[in-house]
């Protein structure tokens, strides 16, 4: 192949397609539960919602809450991903692959969303949040229903494979996606570029500004306690008790189980099936015969099978 502008600029464009069409044909997970906020510089801050009291009477002066006090902040990162190909390769026609490798740094770039996030829901119960505590923690602290200082947990600790409840019903979510600029392909394959000059090279890369941070800690709830009828309905009793600074109830409920495959086939059976094997219990007590009871957890919650989280 004659080495020219027309034939660089063809290749170049099916490499743009190739990423493109991967990048926004990419189905993810993380979108279920994570609030998707748009940058606009090296960082955010956001407003803690749930340490604002709710409505009040109206009698005398308004009463200020400020955003500015009441706030935490997630800082924006740079990832990229580079290859080269020789310029030998293009005059011996050695390219076909460069087509195949876009798609699959589109295919990346499209999942790194759901891989932060994956990394961020496992190491939560050890990641501190706003509060000063982990942001799935035993003790947050909380509000009884007259105002006073309380401590709730959104965490049980155990040796069973995690899972996760989040209510996805409120403005706000547990996760927060940020994205300062979306990834796109940037080519060095001009002849007079340096890189071609000293190496022989042509280089294509992809890098683009983002983060993941966790939003509200009330709504979520992680459990490594084994998935069972009665764990996922004292979670979800659980998030219910939390209040605003007023003594107000927050009004959270689980509505989204996410778990890895392992647990998934149960999950789908306590959110669908009508009857449940006592084995689905932790009540269920052993040497006797498994039977089917009704299911009291049917259509409260709907469900995620997240393999990022295997």
């Amino acid at each position: 192949m004659e080495i020219t502008f027309p034939a660089l600029a063809s290749i170049n464009d099916g490499i743009s397609m190739s990423f493109n069409s991967q990048l926004y044909a990419t189905g993810t997970r993380y979108d279920a539960f994570t609030f998707q906020s748009s940058s606009s510089g090296a960082a955010e801050i956001y407003p803690r919602l749930a340490e604002l009291a709710g409505l009040r009477e109206w009698l005398g002066d308004r009463v200020v809450q400020s955003l500015s006090q009441v706030s935490f902040t997630i800082t924006n990162r740079l990832f990229e991903q580079t290859i080269s190909i020789a310029r030998t390769d293009i005059e011996d026609d050695k390219f076909s692959m460069l087509a195949p490798v876009a798609g699959q740094m589109g295919l990346n770039a499209g999942r790194l969303p759901d891989l932060l996030m994956a990394g961020l829901l496992k190491n939560g119960h050890t990641t501190p949040c706003y509060d000063g505590q982990n942001f799935f923690d035993t003790a947050h602290p909380d509000y009884t229903p007259i105002g006073g200082s309380a401590s709730s947990l959104n965490y049980v600790a155990g040796g069973s494979p995690v899972w996760y409840l989040f209510d996805v019903s409120q403005i706000l979510r547990p996760t927060i996606f940020q994205r300062r600029r979306p990834f796109a392909v940037i080519p060095k394959f001009s002849m007079t570029d340096q890189q071609v000059f000293w190496n022989k090279e042509f280089e294509w890369g992809v890098d683009g500004r983002c983060n993941a941070g966790f939003g509200i800690w009330q709504l979520g709830y992680m459990s490594q306690a084994p998935l069972t009828v009665e764990n996922l309905l004292a979670a979800r009793a659980a998030m219910a008790t939390y209040r605003r600074p007023d003594g107000a109830p927050m009004g959270i409920r689980g509505t989204l189980l996410v778990t890895g495959s392992g647990n998934y086939p149960i999950a789908k059976a306590l959110a669908e099936d009508a009857q449940i094997p006592n084995t689905y219990s932790s009540t269920f007590v052993a040497g006797t015969t498994v039977g089917l009871y009704p299911n009291p957890a049917r259509g409260m919650f709907t469900t995620l099978e997240n393999e990022w989280l295997n």
